[in-house]
């Protein structure tokens, strides 16, 4: 049977970058910046900066909790189906035709509605996630730009995809705790954004 936690694995956190925007052009460098050593490499764990930084943190809360609630409302449903089938299974020399009809009828009915929140699920959730975490992606890509044009960074590589190719990093090299923190402080200076509003769960299937 299937269980919308499943959705968990495939939703987070890859498909957190799934539709990050596309990185934009760094803006000349300043002479501070040339100053400082132009051409300098650095390494960033976009995906961390963008989860653990405090309203990351936030929206995965949000996302969670939905999250858990759609695996509540799932669960219930899955309980009446095995209710159904171990009915049918274990009573049948004693049901009437008609009873085990109905019994099938209710099992067919189930099946179709948890294949539907199932699949509503899947969309909605990854809808919700890109909608808490689309500008959380965007703030950060303007903190990491600056930071990098400030610092002379010539090139940013991200190693949050468990497939890059690099294969040693120097500490001193690893930016994103300074982008979690600049994010942070970014964001506190801003004013309050309208909260995500979390998805409706689908009407259930007509009989």
């Amino acid at each position: 049977m299937r269980k919308i936690i499943v959705l968990v694995s495939m939703l987070l956190p890859a498909a957190v970058l799934a539709q990050a925007p596309a990185p934009a052009q760094a803006p000349k460098e300043t002479p501070a910046a040339a100053s400082a050593g132009a051409g300098r490499v650095a390494v960033v764990d976009f995906q961390k900066a963008v989860i653990e930084n405090a309203e990351g943190k936030k929206a995965q809360e949000k996302f969670m909790a939905e999250v858990n609630k759609r695996q509540k409302e799932f669960e219930g449903k899955q309980k009446s189906l095995s209710d159904a089938q171990n009915k049918l299974q274990t009573q049948a020399q004693v049901l009437t035709d008609p009873v085990k009809a109905e019994l099938n009828r209710q099992i067919d009915k189930l099946n179709t509605e948890l294949q539907r929140m199932n699949d509503d699920a899947q969309k909605d959730l990854g809808d919700f996630q890109q909608q808490l975490f689309r500008p959380i992606m965007e703030q950060t890509q303007k903190v990491l730009q600056a930071y990098s044009v400030e610092n002379g960074f010539a090139v940013v590589f991200d190693v949050s995809s468990q497939a890059n190719s690099i294969i040693y990093v120097q500490d001193v090299a690893d930016i994103t705790t300074e982008i979690i923190r600049r994010v942070d402080a970014t964001v506190a200076k801003a004013p309050a954004a309208a909260p995500a509003v979390a998805p409706k769960p689908a009407e259930p299937a007509k009989k």
